[in-house]
């Protein structure tokens, strides 16, 4: 299965985990997590290589968990002293350390679950032929050449042997075709002429 394109359903979580990022970005925390997975995806996709994931989600983990632990050390700090002083002070911010302990639960739960998942069990899929393709990049190369054998296959006296030498010379430049296949088809024109 790690080299099937993602399935609709997979495609949706990821949607969701999109959504989920756009709004942690909001908050001041959410915008180093976001680049750790932008730079992971934009270096996969240049190098072909899935471990650019690994480390990406590893990273975003790793901050979630330093979030997660500061802001458990400061609700446990705003709660000692409200119990001790009675500070409204001390009080907001046990209940604020709270509330970001549980984003940081949340975003830990989520990178795993709608993100990286999904990503593993797609992973050959998604390190040649990209997160959101449905289609090979063997597919794509096949295309680009039945084009190329669709030229190649008209035939030549059709055209003055100018036109069909300035067509394979912009194969080549294009690169389609080798310096070889240019230099063979370039000999059987000048020889029919």
């Amino acid at each position: 299965m790690q080299n099937q394109p993602l399935s609709s359903g997979d495609q949706g979580k990821l949607l969701i985990f999109s959504l989920l990022m756009a709004l942690s970005i909001v908050f001041l925390f959410g915008v180093i997590p976001v680049i750790f997975l932008g730079f992971g995806i934009y270096m996969m996709k240049k190098n072909q290589d899935f471990s650019c994931i690994d480390i990406a989600v590893k990273n975003f983990k790793g901050y979630a968990w330093i979030a997660l632990i500061i802001c458990a050390l400061t609700s446990f700090y705003g709660g000692f002293y409200y119990s001790i002083y009675g500070n409204s002070w001390h009080k907001d911010v046990f209940f604020a350390s709270l509330i970001f302990s549980g984003i940081a639960c949340v975003y830990l739960i989520a990178v795993q679950v709608l993100f990286y998942s999904p990503m593993i069990k797609h992973r050959e899929w998604i390190e040649v032929n990209g997160i959101l393709s449905t289609k090979t990049q063997s597919d794509k190369a096949s295309i680009k050449h039945s084009e190329v054998e669709i030229i190649k296959g008209e035939k030549l006296k059709q055209y003055s042997v100018a036109d069909e030498l300035t067509k394979w010379a912009k194969l080549k430049v294009d690169g389609h075709i080798s310096e070889e296949e240019f230099n063979e088809a370039r000999t059987k024109l000048l020889k029919r002429k």
